[in-house]
């Protein structure tokens, strides 16, 4: 896809400004936590980008294949020693039914334009009693508004063609598909990149994830395969 190939090699380095390491840092511990990766899992990323959550399971001794849509984001998974990534499309998953353990989708369920399709693939080709782990960018936040102005803005921004999920349309899909469903909201640092911002963010992120998840900027679920 032109849009990512295109960012994608803004797309680590933004990750290394402050702002983006108190995101990185607290969207890790949200995915790992519940998607609990066990050595010896086969674990399917579906939009795996740079790689950036594939390392962290790779390091707990998982059997991870990825796919994106962006060749480019692919050469930059690869460049990190990823090796079994390839293009591949989240609607129509080019793998049998019930192949993996683990299946998790981290910020690409907003790009894509069927997601009610993407999560039933995702089902699909999880093993019964296996999880379904899929984290994006939520409806109700600063970020959001910040991201639709900025859309509206800049013809080639990312976002353009985004969609911004709700805490309640992310726990439809989940018990649509699953059974166990879990959401959960992070990210509540004004989105500057700024010593404040960082600052108020840290402050307030563990009280806010337990009080008001739906409106974290990043939202997640996950549910487990009947």
């Amino acid at each position: 896809m032109q849009t990512f190939d295109a960012f994608a090699d803004k797309y680590d380095p933004w990750f290394e400004t402050r702002l983006g390491k108190y995101v990185l840092r607290h969207e890790k511990e949200l995915v790992l936590g519940l998607a609990a990766p066990k050595a010896g899992e086969k674990v399917l990323d579906v939009g795996v980008g740079s790689g950036i959550f594939a390392l962290e399971l790779l390091k707990r001794g998982v059997d991870l294949a990825g796919i994106d849509v962006s060749a480019r984001m692919l050469d930059i998974a690869r460049s990190k020693g990823m090796t079994n990534v390839s293009l591949g499309d989240a609607v129509s998953l080019d793998f049998p039914d019930e192949s993996f353990d683990l299946v998790i989708s981290i910020t690409a369920l907003e790009f894509i334009a069927d997601y009610e399709k993407a999560i039933a693939e995702m089902a699909r080709v999880c093993k019964r009693g296996g999880r379904v782990v899929v984290g994006t960018l939520g409806s109700h936040s600063l970020w959001a508004l910040k991201r639709r102005r900025a859309a509206r803005r800049e013809p080639d921004s990312v976002f353009r063609e985004a969609r911004f999920y709700s805490y309640g349309e992310l726990k439809a899909a989940a018990e649509k598909h699953g059974r166990g469903c879990v959401v959960k909201g992070a990210i509540y640092a004004p989105p500057f990149d700024n010593a404040f911002c960082v600052f108020a963010g840290r402050a307030i992120e563990k009280a806010c994830q337990l009080l008001f998840p739906s409106l974290g900027a990043f939202l997640i679920f996950r549910m487990e395969k009947a």
